[in-house]
């Protein structure tokens, strides 16, 4: 079959547009990195997510032979960290560490946000964080979730939340709308404030990590009414989920994570080539006492499994959120 000589050119020209393409990003692989790689952290240090970032930033630091340095940027519930990472160049040296809800969630609750996360973000990987637990003050008169239900229908009761459209807001509307309680929520800029708030009595509850709860444990100024997802945290077993104690709703049920981006457009090899040093320093030890600490058993994933958890998840988020009906600007 004779090929017309004009679709012979535009066929040629294509494949080397693609072989070229394919060229640049493969020097852009070579070469990276070529200076100081920066994490962007969208909450204050005293949660999950400033952790993580410094183990595996330095685990990075040590790989690559380039310089990794954290940067918090908190605020509006993550949204302004996300907004910065979106701006950056596509180059592999800045990424961002955020909740599932704020870039999945955080979307339903403002008009207008500084990135769209479908177009601007690429997940490099999720990171687990246990089973998050549900804690009140220990001078709190309740003893179980049960009851401060029943107490919360009586009195003017507030959650704290670590961000908007995290499972401590999601749950909030969700006591509301199906038990009847009027609980207020009360957005701080990360766990560690939150739950300092918690255990003073200034909120009467929270839900967050185990962790970020530890200070309070030890003290006794903070009692553990219930878990969030499937399993119960092993420094906890005592702890029983949501679903196990009756509240069947989907926001119980969810295991929340916190995902590592890029800005999308970053090439494919410099991505596996981050990914990977996820992978291998889920092993280091700085990594292994994490977990241990945090009484997070699973390790960080690949990058297929991340954007898988994207696909999949993201819409349930999001329909969760939605049904908040609320927007924050």
């Amino acid at each position: 079959m004779r090929i017309d000589p004009r679709r012979r050119h535009v066929l040629a020209s294509l494949a080397g547009a693609s072989l070229g393409a394919l060229g640049t990003a493969s020097a852009q692989a070579q070469a990276w990195p070529s200076k100081t790689i920066r994490i962007f952290v969208g909450f204050a240090p005293g949660g999950t997510t400033d952790p993580y970032a410094r183990v595996y930033g330095e685990f990075m630091s040590q790989k690559l032979g380039v310089p990794v340095v954290v940067e918090n940027r908190p605020g509006a519930g993550g949204t302004i960290a996300l907004g910065a990472l979106a701006r950056e160049a596509p180059d592999g040296h800045t990424i961002g560490i955020t909740t599932s809800s704020s870039v999945w969630g955080g979307r339903m609750l403002y008009r207008k946000l500084p990135f769209e996360p479908d177009r601007d973000f690429v997940p490099l990987g999720w990171f687990p964080v246990g089973p998050l637990l549900m804690a009140v003050p220990s001078s709190l008169p309740v003893n179980t979730t049960r009851e401060w239900v029943e107490y919360a229908k009586k009195n003017p009761v507030t959650m704290a939340s670590y961000n908007p459209a995290s499972v401590p807001h999601l749950a909030t509307e969700e006591f509301n709308k199906r038990y009847g309680t009027q609980v207020n929520v009360a957005h701080y800029k990360g766990e560690g404030p939150m739950w300092t708030d918690v255990a003073t009595g200034v909120v009467h509850a929270g839900i967050g990590s185990y962790v970020a709860l530890t200070p309070h444990l030890s003290r006794g100024s903070v009692k553990v009414l219930a878990s969030v997802g499937p399993e119960r945290s092993p420094k906890l077993p005592q702890v029983t989920s949501f679903a196990s104690q009756g509240f069947d709703g989907e926001i119980f049920r969810l295991a929340g994570g916190l995902l590592m981006l890029a800005p999308a457009g970053t090439p494919e090899p410099i991505l596996q080539r981050i990914s990977q040093a996820f992978i291998e320093g889920a092993d280091s030890p700085k990594a292994v006492a994490l977990r241990e600490a945090f009484a997070i058993e699973d390790k960080p994933t690949t990058m297929a499994e991340a954007r898988r958890k994207w696909r999949e998840e993201s819409p349930v988020w999001i329909k969760l959120t939605e049904q908040l009906g609320i927007k924050l600007d």
